[in-house]
């Protein structure tokens, strides 16, 4: 059985804070989109309210794999050249699966 590290800990549990803010958002946006059409012809904010809803579910897909990386004993490495990821980088980014180098 692997033992976590200290940092891992910390990320998971930031990881699955944002989740759940990312998953109460995409909701939010969902009902309100809902609600609009209910009332309002097509417009812009539908289409706005689209690429929001876009934008955080390639969030919530990026933080659930970092989840799985960190179960799978991966986190913190670069996906590209497995090097080690900083943690500096992990600690501001912390669904990264990039090191600075091969993240551009």
């Amino acid at each position: 059985m692997r033992v976590w590290s200290r940092l891992e800990w910390q990320q998971q549990s930031r990881l699955l804070d944002e989740r759940d803010r990312l998953r109460r958002l995409h909701e939010e946006l969902r009902v309100a989109a809902t609600s609009r059409r209910d009332y309002e012809p097509h417009d812009v904010t539908d289409d706005e309210a689209a690429l929001q809803a876009d934008a955080i579910e390639g969030r919530l897909t990026t933080t659930d794999e970092a989840l799985k990386r960190i179960d799978s004993g991966g986190y913190g490495t670069c996906l590209v050249c497995r090097s080690r990821i900083a943690d500096e980088r992990l600690e501001a980014l912390p669904a990264t699966a990039l090191c600075r180098s091969c993240a551009g």
